[in-house]
């Protein structure tokens, strides 16, 4: 028999490594900015820009193909990113950021901004062209400022969100971050930002009280609800690649402590009975209880036979900070409760129940780099029942089927994965503050369920077979929601977890996206960035 330590274990390696709901650390390419072509850097040969560069930044923070941090430069979380600039630029301050960001520009030369790596197509932050260069915010405003009320916390967009939460657990505080340990801050924040927090305070762009941005001319702003308040509007959730490099997050924080966490395993056969109880927790108990947050994943597990189910719930209010409320914090929340009803909780695998820090659910949720991965995403209304997701979970099960038999019919793996979230009316309304965001959500439009579709796999022949089953299922799941009248007002897609190929910008509806690049054209009226900055969303 196998142990429950055991079962844990193999659980988290597969269901993490395949892509749990969590957000890519940086904006992620939408095709046009990926192609091949040649980098007009004004001076002849490619590694021009790169000699340049050297006047500018320390010949440490400038890394050539000769380099022997090259190498480790160019490797992503994804094993299908990877990047051969001329070279990678690593600045350490806003100052030295603006003087390499004018320099490109002057020189048009070719450009990608890393921050975390944690997108999963080629391209989507870095580039490969000829006189391009990566410039690798890993460095950069590497402080965790705490302000002295406690109110705000300023990060670099380099950062993970680890980095955050361990100078922010030993505090007593949290900010409306990201929800995995290496998950990196510029990108989860400028994509929207789903967060353990979400059903109290909104995601996590709605959480950001300013921005320091470096312009396309090198100049720094501060974006704010009252100072450039239409760039401020923007970033929340419109990318970054067509109006600055953001050098300075100023995030929100708040009071928190260990929050109550359950994970439990399930065979495959239960998504009948949990995907109902997903529905419910959408409609009815996410909007009764803000502080709770949950996600259902489907996955293979090929140590335990094949596919499994695994539903992890949080609570960010229920876990006891003292041995008095212990016992009444041992029960599951109200809103979880069905999940832990003893006709559920016997066809679990597993039950884990604890008690645990933002930063520890971060390393808990953590998923490892190095193999080829992909996630394509769609959003639905709720309907009357939970009949369209389970019609979705049939859709699901036919494209892993079909994929699992074409990749063992060319002696391969492909593990595919499907994650339900909800974005509960309590979560849209949060979204309202400081004018709102950018996505297109309103709350009367919810409540909403997203679906995401993740696939792992090891062999780059593979690629093109595995994109194209997600892009055609996803169709599918959409025409299927038609149907039922169940598609958003306009077609919602979450950017932090969009294919390469989904038109993101289209999903915010036609006045965002005209605002979006009204906006782009104020603060770059030349269009720079637009040409330059390859491998990111752009409206």
């Amino acid at each position: 028999m196998i142990s429950p330590r055991l079962l844990l274990a193999l659980a988290w390696a597969w269901l993490l490594f395949m892509a749990l709901p969590v957000d890519a650390g940086d904006g992620k390419g939408k095709g046009k900015g990926n192609g091949k072509g040649k980098g007009s850097n004004g001076d002849g040969g490619p590694e021009d820009i790169c000699t340049l560069l050297t006047h500018h930044l320390p010949a440490s923070q400038v890394h050539p193909a000769t380099s022997p941090l090259y190498a480790e430069l160019g490797s992503y979380w994804s094993a299908r990113q990877s990047s051969r600039p001329s070279c990678f630029a690593l600045p350490r301050t806003t100052a030295e950021l603006s003087a390499l960001l004018r320099l490109l520009t002057d020189r048009g030369a070719p450009f990608a901004v890393k921050g975390g790596g944690h997108t999963t197509f080629p391209g989507g932050s870095g580039t490969s062209l000829p006189g391009s260069v990566v410039v690798d915010l890993s460095r950069l405003n590497r402080a965790v400022a705490v302000s002295a009320d406690r109110a705000t916390v300023a990060v670099g967009p380099g950062l993970r969100w680890s980095n955050v939460t361990d100078v922010l657990d030993p505090l007593g505080l949290a900010v409306v971050g990201g929800r995995a340990a290496s998950v990196g801050v510029a990108g989860l924040l400028l994509g929207g930002g789903i967060s353990y927090l979400s059903g109290l305070r909104g995601w996590a762009c709605d959480n950001v009280r300013a921005y320091e941005v470096v312009l396309a001319d090198g100049r720094v702003v501060r974006a704010t609800p009252r100072r450039h308040e239409d760039l401020y509007w923007a970033l929340r959730g419109g990318g970054g690649s067509a109006f600055g490099v953001v050098a300075r997050f100023e995030l929100a924080a708040y009071e928190q402590g260990p929050l109550w966490a359950s994970r439990q395993l399930f065979p495959a056969d239960a998504a009948r009975e949990l995907i109902p109880l997903m529905h419910d927790l959408l409609v009815a108990r996410l909007p009764a209880d803000p502080a709770a947050h949950a996600w259902l994943v489907v996955a293979d597990v090929p140590e335990l036979g094949g596919p499994v189910v695994l539903v992890d719930q949080f609570h960010a209010a229920h876990a006891a900070p003292s041995a008095a409320a212990a016992a009444a914090a041992a029960a599951p929340p109200a809103a979880f409760a069905a999940f832990h009803a003893e006709d559920i909780r016997s066809r679990a695998f597993l039950t884990h129940v604890r008690r645990a820090t933002v930063g520890g659910l971060l390393v808990d949720a953590d998923s490892p780099g190095g193999s080829r991965q992909t996630w394509w995403t769609t959003t639905v209304k709720a309907t009357g029942t939970p009949a369209l997701l389970l019609d979705v979970h049939a859709l699901y099960a036919a494209h892993a089927e079909r994929l699992r038999g074409g990749a063992a019919a060319a002696g391969a793996f492909v593990s595919a994965g499907l994650v339900l979230q909800a974005i509960s009316t309590n979560v849209l309304q949060a979204m309202r503050v400081n004018g709102g965001n950018a996505l297109g959500l309103a709350p009367d439009e919810g409540p909403l369920m997203l679906i995401q579709l993740s696939a792992v796999w090891a062999d780059p022949a593979l690629d093109d077979v595995v994109e194209r089953a997600c892009r055609e299922t996803i169709r599918s799941i959409d025409a299927l929601a038609a149907e039922r009248g169940a598609r958003t007002k306009n077609g919602f897609v979450y950017m932090n977890y969009a294919g390469q190929g989904q038109d993101v910008l289209a999903g915010y509806g036609k006045a965002n996206r005209d605002r979006l690049r009204k906006v782009a054209h104020k603060y770059d009226p030349q269009g720079k960035l637009d040409r330059l900055w390859k491998g990111y969303f752009k409206p």
